[in-house]
């Protein structure tokens, strides 16, 4: 991991990320920041090579000690599920589809008990704490 990668502690569960999927403004502003950040041409999709640069910091969590075959098989699943035409690339539309999937099976992962976790400050799971917080 990079130095110059910011990191902090959370609390986090099932309902922190829950409530942020479900709703929809803030869901789909997040999603839109980050699909900005990878469709780094502008041509609006996400290559294989686009995921590869932000992927990890999307998510953050124990991606750095993946090796680069489970990393690969990682992106290949990705794209076999989301790309649709299979042309090698995610619109705006499969990114969110994506990322809903993956933000949700997350939480679920974490369970209704809440778990302390460190995540980058621009991770799509530091959103959700983040929201939650805003909400009081």
């Amino acid at each position: 991991m990079a130095d110059d990668q910011k990191m902090s502690v959370a609390v986090i569960n099932e309902s922190t990320v829950k409530d942020f999927v479900q709703d929809s403004k803030a869901f789909e502003k997040c999603v839109d920041e980050q699909f900005k950040a990878f469709d780094s041409k502008g041509e609006g999709a996400i290559s294989w090579a686009d995921m590869g640069r932000g992927y990890g910091k999307l998510m953050a969590l124990e991606y750095e000690k993946q090796s680069e075959e489970e990393i690969k098989c990682l992106y290949d699943s990705i794209f076999e599920r989301f790309d649709e035409e299979k042309n090698g690339t995610l619109n705006r539309e499969q990114f969110k589809r994506f990322m809903k999937e993956m933000m949700l099976a997350m939480g679920q992962s974490f369970g209704d008990v809440p778990i302390q976790v460190a995540l980058e400050h621009d991770s799509m799971l530091m959103k959700a704490v983040q929201h939650e917080l805003s909400r009081g």
